[in-house]
């Protein structure tokens, strides 16, 4: 089994910037492990590549906690696909687990969305909104301040299109309190 070139560099530089060797440059003061009370919703954005579609992506998304720890959280979030001559439209609202809750590390989940698009090979037709289901990994760091770098690949299952749209993203988020 080869891994296609995208998830290879995301696989690679999860592996290089694991949260624990970051925490160790930046000392206690922000080791996450000593915070009390709820662990903050985040805001952020991203970009990416379509593999499915060949063409490049930008997306905004919000994490929710809904354990204090911060190891579960809701991810709504959007894409937008920039493909020749109009835009797809992603939305999804996805649960997450992450291995180190607000200190980051992996993380894996699913969903259900819509995709807002032309499906089909003639692009004079007319959109329409399809049921999608999603699957997430990813690896959130942590330890970088008030920003925090995420890489993720996302599986959109969708039965309107022979090849599943996946999206191979690099984004930032910032927490809100």
């Amino acid at each position: 089994m080869t891994i296609p070139p995208p998830q290879a560099f995301v696989l690679a530089l999860s592996m290089a910037l694991l949260p624990h060797g970051l925490q160790a440059q930046f000392g206690p003061s922000n080791a996450p492990s000593t915070a009390t009370g709820w662990a903050p919703a985040a805001v952020g954005v991203r970009v990416g590549f379509d593999n499915a579609q060949s063409e490049p992506t930008v997306g905004a998304f919000l994490r929710v906690p809904v354990l204090p720890s911060g190891s579960v959280e809701l991810l709504p979030n959007v894409d937008v696909t920039f493909l020749p001559g109009f835009k797809a439209y992603q939305f999804n609202l996805e649960a997450v687990y992450l291995t180190e809750g607000r200190a980051g590390g992996f993380y894996l989940g699913g969903g259900v969305g819509f995709r807002n698009s032309v499906f089909g090979p003639d692009p004079a037709a007319p959109r329409r909104n399809e049921q999608t289901f999603s699957v997430v990994v990813g690896v959130r760091l942590g330890g970088l301040g008030r920003f925090r770098p995420e890489l993720e690949t996302r599986w959109i299952l969708l039965d309107a299109q022979a090849r599943d749209p996946r999206l191979v993203a690099l984004g930032v988020s910032m927490p809100l309190w």
